[in-house]
């Protein structure tokens, strides 16, 4: 497609792009647009002045234009600094440890925590948000093909422990499936409840969406989190100022404190 071509894409668009930036905050860009063309028997029948996440034309859009890529132990060496500084710092006697992946896409981020919550003895509950309704499917029913590529070229090995392999599949052992749910959320509403969350991981999520949308979004996480609690973000994300957030350790690029909580 070239420039030109793309632009009038776009232009004949933009009423549905204006909408689900209003709606969810995905940002206008090019590779929207093109999924939104391949999904043009919906967009001909949306309706452009009603209609939220739950409408029926909406929710199948969003289905179709949502990006669902992840893996387990994805940015390994992020998960490494969680597992080893944040966890240990987040836990309090008497207390499941709570956990939130934002924007979860089909499960692997929210199965990584309650794997590393599991191998460090610590109970959690883990929540996983998505808006995709068949990605939240794959989430819940929590069996991943091996690939190629290997799906699991980022988990150390003895973290594999509490995974079954086997028949060119692999699912979180029966023990891990109670500390994990899943719920369809829009990540600029996400009603997690103020001080709800020990930590969230929300990565490479935000440049999905509009620079107004990330700063709601991230607003959002940062009240559901308890004082003291971590916030994830990839590595090009920051916060916005004045929403009660630090970095959690100098030179840690990508985690942040909830003020309040001391350390």
């Amino acid at each position: 497609m070239t420039e030109g071509a793309g632009a009038v894409a776009a232009t004949a668009l933009g009423p549905v792009l204006e909408r689900l930036e209003s709606l969810v905050g995905l940002a206008p860009n090019d590779v929207l647009v093109n999924r939104l063309r391949r999904a043009a028997g919906l967009v001909a029948r949306l309706p452009l002045d009603h209609g939220g996440i739950d409408h029926p034309d909406w929710a199948a859009l969003l289905d179709a234009v949502t990006v669902q890529e992840t893996r387990m132990f994805r940015a390994a060496a992020q998960v490494e600094v969680f597992r080893a500084a944040v966890l240990p710092a987040i836990a309090r006697p008497g207390r499941p440890v709570s956990l939130v992946s934002a924007g979860c896409a089909t499960g692997e981020e929210a199965w990584t925590l309650a794997v590393v919550a599991a191998r460090a003895g610590i109970e959690a509950r883990v929540l996983g948000l998505d808006l995709s309704r068949p990605a939240l499917e794959a989430a819940v029913a929590g069996r991943y093909h091996l690939g190629p590529p290997d799906a699991l070229r980022e988990v150390p090995a003895a973290d594999r422990a509490l995974l079954d392999i086997a028949g060119g599949w692999f699912e979180p052992v029966a023990a891990l499936r109670p500390m994990v749910a899943f719920r369809r959320a829009n990540l600029l509403r996400p009603d997690l409840g103020p001080a709800a969350a020990d930590a969230i991981l929300c990565r490479n999520v935000l440049f999905y969406l509009s620079q107004p949308a990330r700063d709601a979004v991230v607003g959002q996480l940062a009240s559901a989190l308890r004082p003291g609690g971590a916030l994830l973000l990839g590595p090009t994300d920051s916060p916005p100022p004045g929403i009660g957030l630090r970095p959690w350790a100098p030179g840690l690029v990508g985690i942040w404190r909830r003020e309040g909580g001391g350390g």
